[in-house]
Formats: structure tokens, C-alpha cells, sequence
């Protein structure tokens, strides 16, 4: 059995049903779009968007490495959309993962489209170089007059744009469609 990991949560806490043994590491708190009309996951007074302090995240990572840095092999970077974090930040992450959890060897988020436009694809390479391996996007639907109507705030075309960038940049994507009738 492991030791209690030193990481403060804000419940109630998602990830990915892929990421089940993954240490969840959250860098934010909620969702920084948070407008989506089928969504829940942020809508809790305490999921209010935020990024946590990096020296709250950096220590985190460090004590979870005195206590069981030989054992975790996952890390996902939570909350709603850690990649809206400046790039510089988000390698300074991982460079602690790689340092302090050497059994790491898998790194994801979740990941907006929006967000992903405020970064290059030399920046996005970075990341993968670094230890990011899997980004999911929620793509939720192909087609824009759905995307409208959920206040997605995206587009078929930029959820692509996201998806290809971060292919080009070594990283492994994951859509998330939703499925259902086509509302009325």
C-alpha cells in the first residue's frame, strides 16, 4: 500500500477513466473556458478557475517523490485544462516530474483548443521532449452548429488545427466525442 500522497485536492477531482492509475497532480483548479452547457465537472463554488501556486505544485511533486517516487509510473496533470499554464511553467513541472518521479513514464492533461493557440508548435515540441505524452481534447461534437449551441466556444475546424499541432509535436491525442440525439 502506498504512503498518503502530499496533494492538496479540490473535490470533487476528474480525470480521464484511462487515467484510473495515474497520480492525479492538479496544477490548476477548474476549467478556463467553463461555459460549456453539458458540462458539470467545474460548476462547484470551489472549482472557480485557478492556477495553483507553482511552489505548492513543485512541492508536491517533491514529497510525492520522497514517499513513492519509485512506484508512480503515471501523472496526470489536472485540473480542466493544465496546458493553459505558460509553457515555461508547465517545463518547469515537468523537469520536476522526470527529477522526482523517475518511474514516470507518462505525462496528460486535458487540453482546450483555445489554449493551445497561445502556444507554438516548437513550444508544444518542447513539452513532448520534456515528458508530456497524451493530450485530450474535447472535440465533443464535428459539427459547429452543436458546438455553437453548448457554448463549446470552438469550432470543428480549431478543435482540428489543435489536433494536428499537437500531433506534429510528438504528442498523443484523445478525443472526446459526445454522443446522443441532436438536440432540438
Amino acid at each position: 500500500m502506498l504512503p498518503p500522497i502530499p496533494i492538496r485536492y479540490v473535490e470533487p477531482v476528474y480525470r480521464p477513466p484511462s487515467e484510473a492509475e495515474s497520480l492525479i497532480l492538479p496544477v490548476t483548479d477548474g476549467c478556463s473556458w467553463n461555459h460549456c452547457t453539458f458540462c458539470e465537472m467545474y460548476t462547484a463554488p470551489q472549482k472557480q478557475f485557478r492556477a495553483r501556486a507553482e511552489a505548492e505544485v513543485l512541492e508536491s511533486i517533491r514529497l510525492t517523490g520522497e514517499r513513492c517516487g519509485d512506484v508512480v509510473r503515471r501523472v496526470f496533470l489536472a485540473d480542466g485544462d493544465a496546458l493553459v499554464l505558460p509553457t515555461r511553467r508547465l517545463l518547469r513541472i515537468l523537469e520536476a516530474i522526470r527529477r522526482h518521479l523517475p518511474a514516470v513514464r507518462r505525462v496528460s492533461s486535458y487540453c482546450l483548443p483555445r489554449n493551445l493557440r497561445r502556444k507554438s508548435t516548437d513550444e508544444l515540441r518542447e513539452l513532448a521532449a520534456a515528458g508530456l505524452s497524451i493530450a485530450y481534447v474535447g472535440a465533443e461534437s464535428g459539427d459547429d452548429e452543436d458546438l455553437e449551441r453548448v457554448h463549446k466556444g470552438e469550432t470543428f475546424a480549431s478543435t482540428v488545427d489543435a489536433l494536428e499541432r499537437l500531433g506534429q509535436a510528438g504528442i498523443t491525442r484523445s478525443g472526446v466525442i459526445l454522443n446522443g440525439p441532436r438536440a432540438a
